[in-house]
Formats: C-alpha cells, structure tokens, sequence
C-alpha cells in the first residue's frame, strides 16, 4: 500500500525540518505516538535504531525503526516494523516561494493476517491512514507556523 501527502507550511525548512527530525517535537504532532526510545544513536543519524509506541482505538502496538536516510533539513527516511506491518516512509522538506513543502511517501507491507484483512477492506483502511495523516500534517503546519 503506498501513500503520499504533501502540505506548504510559511516557515523555512530549517524551522520545519526540526519537528519531524526530533522525536520529541515530532510526538507533539503525531498524536497517536505514546511514547519513544533511541535505542542506538549514530553521528550521521543513518543506522539509529529506535523504538516507539502508537495508541489507536485503545490498542497499543510496539513498532521498531531505523533511520535509512538523512539529510539535515531536507529529508529523514525511515525503515519501521511491528507485528501487523513493516514500513518505508520518507518525509522532505523542500523551500518553496512561501516557505517550505513537507511532503511523505510511505510504502506499507502488511503481514498476516492483515495482508488478508486488507485484500478485503484495503480502501478503506488506506483512506484512514491518508485521514490520520493529512490530521497530523495540519497540526505540523499549525506548530510550525505559530513559532
């Protein structure tokens, strides 16, 4: 399943770059994250391995990253993976004549069972993430702009 979501933000992205970088600015924006742990911190960032914490609908799930790509203030990829599923996603942050746009690609890879589950309801399930998502992106432009 892949998404995509961009937003333009009035700030320049070395003000917007830190909220999604920093995991402690970027859980003020993403609301179902709980809770987060740098288990290993490189200097390059590239290699930090993390874990974190989602809450949805009253479910926790334990999900475990590592940072695959990093260019200050420009772009932070990330390789996820918890018991339902595994993840790429890649936030960049480009200037623009107005600021700055933030935009994401995300490629999930269910396991089973919700590889099946999403045979089924797969548009559904998709237009809620992009939902969440566009949610947080708003908060983002909302943190950033009122800096």
């Amino acid at each position: 399943m892949n998404i995509e979501h961009g937003i333009e933000i009035s700030r320049p992205p070395e003000q917007v770059f830190p909220w999604i970088a920093d995991p402690d600015k970027a859980m003020q924006w993403q609301k179902n994250v709980r809770g987060g742990e740098i288990l290993i911190e490189t200097p390059e960032k590239i290699g930090t391995t993390f874990k974190e914490t989602i809450e949805e609908d009253g479910s926790e799930l334990e999900m475990h990253g590592r940072i695959t790509e990093y260019v200050e203030g420009d772009r932070i990829g990330f390789h996820i993976e918890s018991r339902i599923h595994e993840f790429d996603v890649i936030y960049v942050v480009k200037k623009t004549a107005k600021g700055s746009k933030v935009s994401t690609k995300i490629d999930i890879r269910w396991k089973f069972p919700m590889n099946v589950i999403s045979l089924f309801i797969g548009k559904k399930m998709k237009a809620s993430l992009l939902e969440d998502i566009e949610a947080e992106f708003h908060e983002l432009k909302r943190i950033c702009e009122a800096e």
